[in-house]
């Protein structure tokens, strides 16, 4: 389980747990105090009924089983379009590099994010939330002929063994060069990762969100394999009046994403899906 915190405005203790277990769960919501606010991510199975509950959604998954190993993995890929695009990524190696973790990283990835996310019309994320979040996540940035393409961060849970795609983001809006180029080695990004992590023993990827299995984003997710998987997401508070406090002081005053994934959009009118109708929250939608 990864746990994050801090005050809002020293009125509140907000505190947000990913994959937690049923036991840490219940712990949890049996022991909140009243300047208490706390989300549970990415829960499996669900949960019984808590106390303290303020709202709770369902959203679905792309789930890489990496303790099958590198083969395994590689050979579950759909040949044409990952297995090959990762093929041809590979003999553009010599024009390619990868910065994981550094200030260098960091910073190209937020400048990659940022732009894509202003050209998506979404909102973008800012140093400080990288500093205050290096402890559970990790930056990837590709570069091709030392420019950064690509960009990704990911969570990592050594307790549970899981990394999650949180935040990616690639040029390929710039321009009808970085879209050809992007295509192949922002799946190549994510291959190496995929390797990275199961030498550092993590069993599990999380590619995190999808709503309509035709939308582009999930046939990219879905084209490296896995399963399909929900989770489910809660907000709990000591008092209902707090957690709608913390929702609005997120939202209007912070005015930024505060360990927030692009999948994980709560506070937003929640949009209809075609392939999984139960599975979108209540106040929240799938964004990418």
């Amino acid at each position: 389980m990864v746990t994050i915190e801090r005050r809002v405005h020293g009125l509140v203790r907000y505190r947000k747990f990913w994959f937690p277990s049923r036991a840490q769960a219940m712990e949890i919501s049996k022991s909140l105090r009243p300047d208490d606010v706390v989300r549970f991510f990415a829960v499996s199975p669900a949960l019984d009924t808590l106390p303290h509950l303020v709202e709770q959604y369902r959203m679905h998954t792309v789930w890489i089983n990496l303790s099958a190993g590198p083969d395994a993995v590689l050979d579950g890929m759909k040949k044409k379009s990952c297995r090959s695009e990762i093929r041809h990524a590979e003999k553009m190696v010599g024009r390619v590099a990868i910065e994981i973790g550094s200030e260098k990283a960091n910073r190209d990835f937020l400048t990659v994010y940022n732009n894509f996310t202003r050209a998506k019309g979404l909102p973008g994320l800012c140093a400080r939330w990288i500093q205050e979040n290096s402890a559970h996540c990790e930056t990837f940035v590709l570069y091709l002929d030392g420019e950064a393409l690509c960009s990704h961060l990911l969570l990592r849970d050594p307790e549970t063994n899981i990394v999650r795609l949180l935040y990616s983001g690639s040029r390929r809006l710039e321009s009808p060069e970085h879209a050809a180029a992007c295509g192949a080695l922002n799946r190549y990004l994510h291959w190496q990762e995929m390797q990275r992590y199961y030498t550092q023993g993590f069993m599990y990827f999380d590619f995190g969100g999808i709503s309509h299995l035709e939308e582009s984003i999930a046939r990219f997710k879905l084209s490296f394999g896995g399963t399909v998987r929900p989770q489910h997401f809660y907000l709990l508070s000591g008092l209902q009046w707090v957690a709608r406090l913390g929702k609005f002081v997120n939202k209007r005053i912070l005015r930024r994403r505060t360990f927030k994934p692009e999948d994980e959009n709560w506070d937003e009118e929640p949009k209809e899906t075609g392939h999984f109708p139960d599975a979108r929250p209540h106040g929240g939608q799938v964004a990418h």
